[in-house]
This record gives C-alpha cells, structure tokens and sequence, in this order.
C-alpha cells in the first residue's frame, strides 16, 4: 500500500480461526503466532519544517 510520502506499507494479517478449528486448537494446547508489525519500505520524503 503506497503512502503519501512515497513509501510503501505492507500489513500481514491473520485472521481468527473458526469456532471448531479454536476448539481443536484448545484441545490440543496450541495457539496462533502473533500478528508481525507492518513493514515499510522506501525513502521517506523530505519533510518541509519551514513555517
């Protein structure tokens, strides 16, 4: 996804699992890995600081 300064944001998701596959997960004793942060990518822009 392209930001307004030129860069790029890329936002892995996992979703919740199903109601019976969170079930099977419960029993079992295992759970999903966390959500990674987002990754950017690119140059940042100059930034205009003069008033």
């Amino acid at each position: 996804m392209p930001t307004t300064d030129g860069r790029g944001v890329t936002l892995p998701r996992y979703v919740e699992p199903k109601k019976d596959v969170a079930l099977l997960l419960g029993a079992l004793g295992l759970t999903l890995p966390a959500q990674r942060p987002p990754k950017i990518s690119g140059n940042a822009a100059p930034q205009n600081t003069e008033v």
